[in-house]
């Protein structure tokens, strides 16, 4: 894959995510505005009721609440040094104190306008919503990441792989030239079993050229095969005569 191909495909998957992020953004603003306008035109809040100040405490407790585990979370993340999320912390941060202030603020006054306490309802709801497409930004990008980075892994074993196969295949090669130039390798390999464990080794990692995906386990035991078949090229290249083909005389200089 080249690297124009490779850039279009980043394109796409950032241009696809920030569409993602901006559906979500849109749903969640969407819900928001319709609770605010039910909370306007739909609920009725008696100017003398009781418990205006126990609503606000209760606002101004879970305000706090959510604020500290807001913190907590945000710690965590940069503990990790991932991306804290889509929307600015600091501005979340800042919009819960403003919502916090402003509970405080109606617990220490005592109002008779039930839009003030409307407007205590929504500044607590619209920081809520902005921490809930926070973190579901967070965990979608890190989502995102951890997938790349798997693909990563996959690409990266595959190719890993496959260079194990062609240089076992190679040293093979190399190991049966040699064994015709010189029949005492090939007694050599036979009186030391050495011959069907080579032939084994070598039917193993050819069949792995059947296998869609490369796990790291797959990779180690080509690779243990691969310096198996090497060490055998080393003890055949000890017989005295033995001149190496110009591949692999090429590829040791």
């Amino acid at each position: 894959m080249n690297v124009s191909k490779v850039s279009r495909v980043e394109k796409h998957r950032t241009r696809k995510r920030t569409d993602t992020d901006v559906g979500r953004f849109w749903i969640l603003g969407l819900l928001f505005s319709l609770l605010v306008l039910a909370c306007e035109f739909f609920i009725k809040i008696p100017e003398q009721a009781d418990w205006l100040q126990e609503m606000e405490m209760g606002l101004f407790s879970a305000s706090f609440t959510l604020l500290a585990f807001y913190l907590l979370g945000l710690t965590f993340v940069f503990s990790r040094q991932e991306e804290a999320g889509l929307v600015n912390h600091q501005i979340i941060i800042y919009v819960w104190l403003g919502a916090i202030l402003f509970h405080l603020f109606l617990l220490i006054n005592s109002f008779t306008n039930q839009h003030i306490y409307k407007a205590g309802i929504i500044l607590f709801l619209g920081p809520l919503f902005l921490t809930i497409f926070h973190f579901i930004t967070y965990l979608a990008a890190l989502r995102d990441s951890r997938r790349q980075e798997r693909m990563a892994s996959a690409a990266s074993y595959e190719k890993a792989g496959y260079q194990f196969i062609l240089e076992a295949t190679r040293v093979h090669s190399e190991i049966a030239r040699l064994k015709v130039l010189h029949p005492e390798i090939e007694q050599m390999l036979r009186a030391n079993d050495f011959h069907l464990k080579m032939e084994r080794y070598m039917l193993e990692m050819q069949q792995y050229l059947q296998v869609e995906r490369f796990e790291r386990k797959d990779v180690e035991l080509l690779e243990g095969h691969y310096y198996f078949l090497e060490n055998l090229l080393t003890l055949a290249k000890q017989h005295p005569g033995v001149i190496e083909s110009r591949l692999f005389a090429n590829r040791d200089a």
